[in-house]
């Protein structure tokens, strides 16, 4: 894949999860095109490689749409993560204690911040993004690439759901990122994947599917 198609690729992936481009809508060519300031070749190659990632669906004589979000996986795709996410919570707190976990503590305060400042202005699709940014900025700097490849894949499957079929998850979630942040800082492994794990249960459990009661 040439550099053009990756940036497309790229671009259109980050639309997809946010919500910009919703579940069902149609993706022709010439709008690709121009939203994207390229090619007919380049949207192809982007519009095949999304579909093989199940983000779009390529329909023969019917073109190419964004495909339904995978509310039914969800449960399977938490399960995953809050093992993964223990893992890596737990390997960044051992860096801290090892003395280079420094940059890491900082740079989760800054999203965690940041994330705050979402709620607060109502942004959800920044909420939804800065989440995925806290949990990779983790899964990245324990060192486990199996892991994070892992939680990659299955994070934004989850950010998608969010930014497209609920409200963002609110002041819990952020306040929880904190918990996290403090507890890597502590340098304590034990804890950090306590606290990671739970946070991703009660994500899992605030979860709503289309169509479910908001608040129940």
């Amino acid at each position: 894949m040439g550099a053009s198609a990756e940036r497309v690729t790229a671009a259109l992936r980050a639309d997809v999860l946010s919500g910009a481009l919703a579940p069902g809508a149609r993706l022709t060519e010439p709008l690709l095109q121009e939203r994207y300031g390229t090619s007919r070749v380049p949207v192809r190659e982007a519009l095949r490689a999304l579909a093989g990632e199940g983000f779009v669906q390529l329909r023969p004589n019917a073109g190419a749409r964004v495909a339904d979000v995978p509310v039914d996986d969800l449960a399977d795709l938490y399960a995953v993560r809050r093992v993964a996410e223990g893992v890596t919570a737990a390997r960044c707190a051992q860096r801290v204690a090892a003395g280079r976990g420094g940059e890491l503590v900082a740079e989760l305060e800054q999203l965690v911040e940041e994330g705050f400042a979402a709620v607060a202005a109502d942004r959800r699709a920044d909420g939804a993004r800065l989440n995925a940014q806290f949990h990779h900025a983790v899964a990245r700097a324990s060192g486990a690439r199996s892991m994070e490849q892992v939680l990659r894949w299955a994070s934004d499957r989850i950010q998608w759901a969010y930014a497209t079929t609920v409200p963002q998850q609110g002041e819990r979630a952020w306040t929880e990122h904190r918990r996290i942040t403090r507890a890597i800082a502590s340098g304590d492994p034990e804890r950090a994947a306590e606290v990671m794990e739970r946070h991703v249960s009660a994500s899992a459990r605030s979860f709503r599917a289309p169509g479910a009661a908001r608040g129940a």
